[in-house]
């Protein structure tokens, strides 16, 4: 190959290499325009002031929702989320806020982090002694599914450590007379295993056609994320058990 011919060969790479380039950044802006639009469409949730009876987990779960399409920056290391949830906080809050940045300085404001310090600050010192008792009136006003995402939300908030028959209990006590029964008769250990005898009860029951158009998969995708958010709490117990020591 010529020297000539080596030359138009590195041209080539590059012009490929810019243009791939450019591609990826008119990918990203689209990306970037597209959730900004459908942001726009969306109701903006009520501000947090830091008042006595504002409901902080229901306020915390409505900003996730919300900015719902910014997964990756609520998940990531650094402040690009709570950045955007900074507009969604009152006057008390934003004093809190400002005294919380002052204090990283340089370190990154995760949303991780932020959810924590928040909850230290505005949560009532009771707040985890009530939960059982919430856990306890929640009722089942959808379907099986809503009624477990419901129990498991209120549930991963506490760190007490129940003993399974108290969680179990918790859990059966509310449902419908005739899926508590069949968990009766089927004698769960575990809270895991009386949410899967319950989901299987209800979906049991449902017409056929509806059982057809299911994904045959259901139950195990229902299992195994009601056993990572109880392998999650496991582990909160631990450390807060660790910190108590």
């Amino acid at each position: 190959m010529t020297v000539q011919q080596q030359a138009m060969q590195l041209q080539q790479q590059q012009f490929q290499s810019f243009m791939e380039q450019q591609s990826n950044f008119q990918r990203e802006m689209f990306e970037q325009q597209s959730r900004a639009t459908r942001q726009k469409h969306k109701t903006d949730p009520q501000k947090f002031y830091g008042r006595a009876g504002e409901d902080l987990e229901l306020w915390l779960f409505s900003i996730e929702k919300h900015l719902s399409s910014f997964a990756v920056e609520r998940d990531s290391c650094d402040s690009r989320f709570v950045d955007m949830v900074v507009p969604f906080l009152g006057l008390d809050a934003m004093s809190w806020y400002r005294e919380f940045k002052n204090i990283l300085g340089d370190q990154p404001r995760t949303w991780l982090l932020f959810k924590q310090q928040i909850r230290v600050r505005f949560r009532k010192s009771d707040f985890e002694f009530k939960i059982p008792s919430k856990l306890h009136d929640l009722q089942v006003t959808g379907t099986q599914h809503e009624y477990t995402s419901k129990f498991m939300l209120l549930f991963s908030q506490s760190s007490l450590e129940l003993p399974e028959m108290v969680k179990r209990w918790l859990y059966q006590q509310n449902l419908h007379p005739d899926t508590s029964s069949h968990i009766s008769q089927n004698i769960p250990l575990t809270l895991l295993e009386t949410i899967d005898h319950a989901q299987r009860f209800e979906d049991a029951r449902k017409p056929s056609k509806l059982r057809q158009n299911q994904p045959q998969n259901h139950n195990q995708k229902v299992w195994k994320a009601t056993s990572h958010l109880l392998a999650q709490i496991g582990s909160k117990v631990v450390v807060a058990s660790q910190n108590t020591r």
